[in-house]
């Protein structure tokens, strides 16, 4: 497995940038300092995510063992410093007086969001089992595409809801998209499970 070192530069950049942002509102609200350190924290985890998924790449390159899902731990860390950090930007420019309010700040990490779960869904159907199990494994590749689309267009409908619809309606849309999002993918995995179940208590006669 070869480490996406890209991604994870630019996750520790954000990081970097995020922390700073913290320091200056921190420096700019000390009366905030309990929220700030709660912020610290979860840039520190962030740093550990990315030790530990960094570790693990080299030690399963050197074993020759591909572990699944290693390499999106930075991008999903781009991710999360980018939620928390556009919202700490916008505070520091609301403090100088450059930005107004915190529309910009919640569309933004409304929009965030939406991608968020664009990428989530993009990725799922690149998890597909292998077909040996005949047309069982069909069915279960037919729903990781249903599943990866389905997140695809939650996504991508929210991140236009915020950035078109007003801010309480777009709050309301996101819940609902989400909701429905989950709903389509649990009806259709116990469906999936379901016809497992009948598929090994009533194997095919020879």
């Amino acid at each position: 497995m070869v480490p996406n070192s890209m991604m994870f530069r630019a996750a520790s950049a954000f990081i970097a940038v995020g922390i700073v942002l913290v320091l200056a509102n921190w420096y700019t609200k000390p009366e905030a300092a309990l929220a700030f350190t709660a912020v610290l924290a979860m840039f520190a985890v962030m740093i550990a995510a990315l030790r530990w998924s960094r570790l693990a790449v080299r030690d399963s390159t050197a074993k020759a063992t591909a572990v699944p899902g290693l390499d999106r731990i930075p991008t999903a860390v781009v991710f999360a410093a980018l939620m928390m950090g556009i919202p700490l930007a916008l505070t520091l420019a609301r403090s100088f007086g450059f930005v107004d309010g915190f529309d910009v700040a919640r569309r933004s990490t409304g929009v965030l969001t939406g991608a968020f779960l664009m990428m989530l869904g993009n990725v799922m159907p690149k998890n597909l089992p292998p077909l040996s199990s005949g047309c069982d494994g069909a069915r279960q590749q037919a729903f990781h595409r249903l599943a990866g689309w389905t997140w695809v267009l939650c996504g991508l409908a929210s991140a236009i809801g915020w950035l078109a619809l007003p801010i309480d309606f777009a709050e309301t849309a996101t819940i609902v998209l989400v909701v429905t999002a989950v709903a389509v993918t649990i009806v259709h995995l116990v469906r999936l499970v379901r016809l497992a179940g009948r598929a090994r208590t009533n194997p095919p006669m020879d």
